[in-house]
């Protein structure tokens, strides 16, 4: 939906922006930062387009009492050579990650880099704004896309350099044979999903599969989002393939699972309603709360704060990945988060690998939360939230559907506590599957979108999703934009705010070139060579950058040098090249990486943005 002038939080100011095509490799990602923006209430600027660096984009933003600068720069001093999303992904770590099930670095299909980073700077500018409201001296922020790319691996960087041995996969025990997605006799391939063991165990010895084998498959599978690989027995392939898919839907029915089915690109984009097609709607929804706030808004702490949500509380109430990594970004950025755990603590705190006590994927998205302990399923403990509610700007939750009207604990029970909170729902499927979808993961959410098909190799016998969190992370990101625009339009109104958001809405704002448009060919060279001493990848995409690199190359091939010595001549050409990051172990140690990580028993992920 297009934001109408009295909900839009940026109405009145003017957008100015680099011209199409300025910085190719970044193409994607201005287009994206000015979408959102325009959808955000900003309209095109009648003064001249602001000075573009020649490795970046800027994009001014003016009205009353408000201008800011917003940059976007690919590598900000990383690398050398010019920006690309292949390149990227090579250089941070994102091809070793996706690779991992399939033995060896490969690029994702999507263009995850780009996306990433255009939803960070977003928040950077909306950010900046509530800074300038409430009397942060912010003029200009800042986004590095190679920073939106090692914070999409902020959960395996910190499984990689955790205190205690991750436990890995030795990757000849790797084969397509041996991970989803399964397939049905009348040839479906789908996801299956559980959270529930006993749920899992039953489906399995239900449908025919052996117990041993049921019984060593519960780990694996359940380990997948940790660990981007998984080898589970045969057994289980062998027994869905002698069940049709009507067959298996009913038992997962039954047995209290989901099930979804993967999907094409061209059939999401036959879907009625999709936004894509018409550019008119955001991955976020912003509903009024007509009630005028009971108090006004909190002014920024008065010692000159650095970060521009510096005094904003947010109380939180997160499992997984996606609703905790979306209030780390809001601590990132200078929030005070609260985080509500059940009795006992979040169960995912025990996760192997562990770091300084703590599961390593947990802290992650959790560092420095301050942590209360409430059970709100009792009288006295909805009252704990409630009175946690009635101090704090944003309420964030990431239950499943349904679950907060029986709790009295839905946006109109906080917001007639709070008048002026902004109630964020981050949910995997908002209401695009009615109101019993399947379980909202993110491998489900990729078969379902259409990315599953945009990962398959051409190696590859069917489509299937990527076993590297991808959803997940983008959700969180799309969930915190949205709380943002939620803060700035209740400071703009005076009112309350409800936000809605998915990792469905993250996956159509991933997809949203291709749905439009069709996926666009890959033209020249778009690869990863062996050199003698590893992987390089190369990104050539005019007719000019591949005849330099077939000069470069005369008779011979990479194999020849060294990859950085490729690397470093191609960069002399103008072409994109990478050394291809294979130990993410070692990222945090790569020249001029040392600064995005700080180390709590793990390396973790810092602020991808700078404010001045």
């Amino acid at each position: 939906m297009v934001l109408s002038d009295d909900l839009a939080p940026l109405t009145g100011v003017a957008m100015a922006g680099p011209p199409a095509g300025h910085v190719p490799g970044l193409a994607r990602t201005g287009r994206l930062v000015a979408e959102h923006l325009r959808l955000l209430g900003a309209r095109p600027s009648d003064r001249p387009a602001p000075a573009q660096p020649a490795d970046g984009l800027r994009f001014d933003l003016r009205g009353s009492g408000f201008d800011l600068a917003a940059g976007v720069t690919g590598w900000a001093g990383l690398g050398a050579g010019p920006f690309d999303e292949s390149v990227a992904q090579a250089a941070c770590g994102l091809m070793a990650v996706h690779g991992r099930a399939s033995g060896g670095p490969r690029r994702l299909g999507v263009d995850y880099v780009s996306t990433m980073a255009g939803v960070l700077a977003v928040q950077g500018v909306l950010a900046g704004a509530l800074g300038l409201a409430r009397g942060v001296p912010v003029r200009r922020t800042e986004l590095a896309a190679a920073r939106a790319a090692v914070f999409s691996l902020v959960q395996y960087v910190a499984h990689a350099t955790a205190d205690e041995e991750p436990d890995v996969l030795d990757p000849a025990e790797l084969t397509d044979r041996h991970r989803p997605p399964f397939v049905s006799s009348d040839g479906v391939s789908f996801e299956l999903e559980s959270l529930d063991p006993d749920a899992w165990r039953e489906f399995w010895l239900t449908l025919g599969a052996p117990a041993e084998a049921v019984a060593r498959s519960w780990w694996p599978f359940m380990m997948r989002y940790g660990r981007a690989t998984t080898v589970l027995p045969a057994e289980l392939f062998d027994t869905t393939a002698k069940t049709g898919y009507a067959g298996i839907q009913e038992l997962v029915a039954r047995c209290g699972m989901s099930v979804c089915r993967i999907r094409s690109l061209a059939e999401r984009r036959a879907d009625p309603g999709l936004w894509p097609a018409t550019g008119t709607a955001a991955p976020w929804r912003l509903s009024p709360w007509d009630e005028q706030r009971a108090s006004p808004w909190a002014p920024a702490p008065g010692d000159d704060p650095a970060l521009p949500l510096a005094g904003i509380r947010i109380v939180e109430s997160t499992r997984r990945m996606q609703g905790p990594l979306a209030g780390r970004l809001l601590q990132l950025l200078g929030a005070d988060v609260t985080r509500i755990e059940p009795p006992g603590g979040d169960p995912m705190r025990g996760m192997a690998p562990l770091a300084d006590g703590c599961a390593a994927g947990f802290r992650s998205a959790n560092q420095d939360k301050r942590v209360v302990e409430i059970d709100f399923k009792t009288p006295s403990g909805r009252d704990e939230v409630l009175d946690l509610v009635r101090d704090a700007d944003v309420f964030l939750h990431n239950w499943a559907p349904g679950k907060a009207g029986p709790l009295r604990l839905d946006a109109p029970d906080l917001l007639r506590a709070n008048p002026g909170l902004v109630y964020a729902w981050a949910s995997g499927w908002g209401d695009a599957l009615g109101p019993n979808p399947p379980l909202g993961t993110d491998f489900q959410v990729q078969a379902h979108s259409g990315i599953a098909e945009r990962m398959t190799a051409a190696e590859e016998a069917g489509p299937r999703p990527s076993l590297m969190i991808i959803t997940d992370v983008l959700g969180a990101a799309v969930a915190a934009e949205g709380v943002l625009a939620g803060l700035l339009r209740s400071h703009r109104t005076g009112r309350g705010t409800r936000v809605e958001s998915s990792l469905f809405s993250a996956a159509t704002t991933m997809l949203s070139d291709e749905l439009r448009s069709g996926p666009a060919a890959r033209t020249g060279i778009d690869d990863v060579f062996r050199t003698a001493d590893g992987l390089l990848a190369v990104a050539a995409r005019t007719p000019e950058q591949v005849r330099r690199v077939n000069a470069v190359l005369g008779l011979g091939d990479f194999t020849a040098r060294p990859g950085h010595e490729w690397e470093r001549e191609l960069h002399a050409l103008d072409v994109a090249a990478a050394v291809v990051h294979e130990d993410v172990a070692t990222l945090p140690a790569k020249d001029g990486f040392a600064s995005m990580f700080g180390y709590h028993g793990c390396s973790v992920v810092t602020a991808p943005w700078s404010f001045r």
